[in-house]
């Protein structure tokens, strides 16, 4: 059985290359809001979740996604959530591992590097 991973971003191209890139070793969820991003949490229980800072109704302005990271780990102490962030975020990230994130990756994302940092993160 696959382990769940849920990736959280609103950027559906993001979204589908991750999904690809991931779909062979984890059963991957989709979430491209707040809402949705919560259901997923409370139906599927998946131990790590990749966030995007840049998230609606304001995706310039990583207020909600700070508010996501504060509310999956409200709800799932035990989640692991791994920040996947713009250049221009790196100080926001930063604020998110402050706040409880497990850790961040810029973007783009080097898929090797995310596939090690996941693995590091089911497994710890």
């Amino acid at each position: 059985m696959k382990s769940r991973l849920l990736i959280v971003d609103d950027d559906e191209e993001i979204r589908t290359q991750m999904k690809w890139g991931l779909d062979a070793e984890y059963e991957v969820l989709l979430a491209e809001d707040r809402r949705t991003a919560m259901e997923m949490l409370s139906e599927h229980r998946p131990l790590v979740v990749l966030l995007d800072l840049g998230l609606p109704p304001h995706p310039a302005d990583p207020t909600e996604g700070l508010a996501v990271l504060a509310e999956i780990l409200g709800q799932d102490t035990l989640a692991k959530v791994i920040i996947v962030s713009g250049q221009g975020e790196r100080d926001n990230a930063l604020q998110a591992v402050g706040a409880g994130a497990y850790d961040f990756l810029p973007k783009p994302v080097d898929l090797e590097l995310l596939k090690l940092l996941l693995k590091r993160a089911f497994h710890v």
